[in-house]
C-alpha cells in the first residue's frame, strides 16, 4: 500500500450501531479515529426497530437523545401471547404506570437511529468516511493498512463492524464459512405495514406459534399508523431460503395478523435478513490482535431472541475501551476477549438455554404462563426479557451488584 496513506490511531470499518458506538467511545478518549462505510447515510437497514432497555441505556451513555429521533415511538406494554392463545401483559415503565419516567422500550426505525449515530460520531471529531467501501486490508509496519473508496490508511488498530457478511474477514480469513450459514442462527423477514388498527399502531405483540418455534412473530409500533411486522426463525440445517419464505407467506395472510393490523392494512416489500449469534471468543480479533470483530461481524446477536443492537453496541463500545486501555496489540486483543467473555459470551450461553425451553410448544406455554403469574413476575420477567439487568444474575454472581434491580430507566428525565 502507499507512503501516502492517511493515519489514524484506530479505523473503523462499519457505520452501523456497532461501529458508531466504537467509534465515539475513542474518539471521547482522545483517539485520532477514521469511520469508513460504503453507503451514505441516512440508510435503510433490516431490522425490527425496537430498542431494550439495554440498548437504550448504552444510546444514553453515547449520547444519541432517542426521543428526540424522528418517529419514534414509546413503548410500556409488552403483549406476548402463547401457542395457545394465553396473553400476558408486561409491563415496561416503571411500576406499569404510563406517565412514570424514564424508558425501557421503544421502537424507532434503524434508518433514523444509524444516522443519529454517525451524527455522533462526527461531532465526537470522527473522520467519518460515507461512500468508501473496504477494498483491501493488510499488516503494515506498527499496525494496519486498509484501502476504502480509493482512500489509504493506515491505522494502529483497525475495528471491523462490517456485518454478518464482514468485508474484512472474507479477505483475512477467505478460507473460513460465512457465519451467517451457521444453522443455529436465525434469520428474520419484516415489512413496514402502513393504515394499521389503532391497537397495532400503539402496541407492541410478540406471540409464539407453534409453527415458528423456537421463533416468533412481532409487530412493533411506529409513528404515522405504521408497524414494523415481521417473524424471526430458527434456520433449521439445509432448510433453503425458499422454504424459509414461505414460512413467511403463511405468517403475512393468517387470521391473527390480519386481525391485529385490521382490514385496511398495507404492505410495503418484504425484506429479510441473517442474524448471526455464534459468538466465537477465537475469532474476535485478527492479524495478532490488531483487528477486532464487533457486532453482526462477530456474531454478537442474541440466541433467544435474535435481538442486535444492544450487543452490537456492547461489542463496540468494549472493543474501544480495550483498545483505549491496551499498550499494546495483544494488550488490546486480551482486553477485548476478557471483556467479552465475562459478559456477552456468558449472556449467550443463558440465553442458548432459554431458546431450548422455547423450541416445543410446552414450553412456550409455561414461559407464557409464568410470565403472567403475578404482578412480581410481570414487572420483573419483563425487564430480564428486555435486558433492564444481565440475564445470568442468577447463574453468575459476579454480574451482581448493589443497586443492580433498582436503577432508574434511561433517559429518566422523559415522562
Amino acid at each position: 500500500m502507499s507512503e501516502a496513506a492517511e493515519h489514524f490511531d484506530v479505523a473503523i470499518v462499519g457505520g452501523g450501531p456497532a461501529g458508531a458506538a466504537a467509534a465515539i467511545t475513542l474518539a471521547r478518549s482522545g483517539a485520532q479515529v477514521a469511520l469508513c462505510d460504503k453507503a451514505y447515510f441516512p440508510r435503510e437497514k433490516c431490522c425490527g426497530d425496537g430498542l431494550t432497555t439495554g440498548a437504550l441505556r448504552r444510546l444514553e451513555q453515547l449520547g444519541v437523545a432517542v426521543p428526540g429521533l424522528a418517529g419514534f415511538t414509546r413503548v410500556d406494554t409488552l403483549h406476548v401471547r402463547s401457542p395457545s392463545g394465553r396473553v400476558a401483559k408486561v409491563p415496561l415503565s416503571s411500576g406499569g404506570r404510563r406517565a412514570a419516567p424514564g424508558l425501557r422500550a421503544g421502537v424507532v426505525r434503524r434508518l433514523d437511529l444509524d444516522a443519529a449515530l454517525v451524527a455522533s460520531a462526527r461531532k465526537a471529531g470522527v473522520r467519518v468516511l460515507e461512500g468508501h467501501g473496504l477494498e483491501a486490508i493488510a499488516p503494515a509496519e506498527g499496525g494496519v493498512a486498509i484501502e476504502a473508496g480509493g482512500r489509504l490508511l493506515r491505522a494502529a488498530h483497525v475495528v471491523a463492524a462490517d456485518g454478518a457478511w464482514s468485508t474484512v474477514r472474507k479477505v483475512l480469513e477467505p478460507s473460513s464459512a460465512p457465519r451467517h450459514q451457521s444453522p443455529a442462527d436465525w434469520h428474520a423477514y419484516r415489512a413496514y405495514a402502513h393504515g394499521v388498527s389503532a391497537s397495532a399502531a400503539s402496541e407492541l405483540w410478540v406471540w409464539f406459534p407453534s409453527e415458528l418455534l423456537p421463533g416468533y412473530a412481532w409487530s412493533f409500533p411506529l409513528a404515522g399508523g405504521r408497524a414494523n411486522v415481521g417473524i424471526c426463525l430458527a434456520r433449521g440445517s439445509g432448510e433453503s431460503g425458499g422454504e424459509l419464505a414461505e414460512r413467511w407467506r403463511r405468517f403475512a395472510d393468517s387470521p391473527l395478523l390480519a386481525s391485529l393490523l385490521g382490514n385496511g392494512a398495507t404492505f410495503e416489500p418484504v425484506r429479510s435478513w441473517p442474524i448471526p449469534s455464534a459468538l466465537s471468543l477465537e475469532r474476535l480479533c485478527a492479524l495478532d490482535g490488531r483487528v477486532l470483530f464487533v457486532g453482526d461481524a462477530a456474531g454478537a446477536a442474541d440466541p433467544f431472541s435474535g435481538e442486535g443492537v444492544a450487543q452490537a453496541l456492547e461489542t463496540g463500545i468494549a472493543a474501544a475501551h480495550a483498545i483505549s486501555d491496551g499498550r499494546a496489540s495483544h494488550d488490546a486483543a486480551a482486553r477485548y476477549r476478557s471483556a467479552i467473555a465475562a459478559s456477552l459470551a456468558l449472556e449467550q450461553r443463558m440465553a442458548r438455554a432459554c431458546r431450548r425451553v422455547m423450541a416445543r410448544p410446552l414450553g412456550a406455554r409455561g414461559a407464557v404462563r409464568l410470565t403472567g403469574a403475578n404482578a412480581w413476575t410481570l414487572r420483573y420477567v419483563g425487564r430480564w426479557l428486555y435486558e433492564d439487568f444481565p440475564r445470568t444474575l442468577v447463574v453468575a454472581p459476579h454480574t451482581w451488584r448493589r443497586g443492580v434491580l433498582s436503577q432508574p430507566p434511561p433517559f429518566s428525565s422523559v415522562r
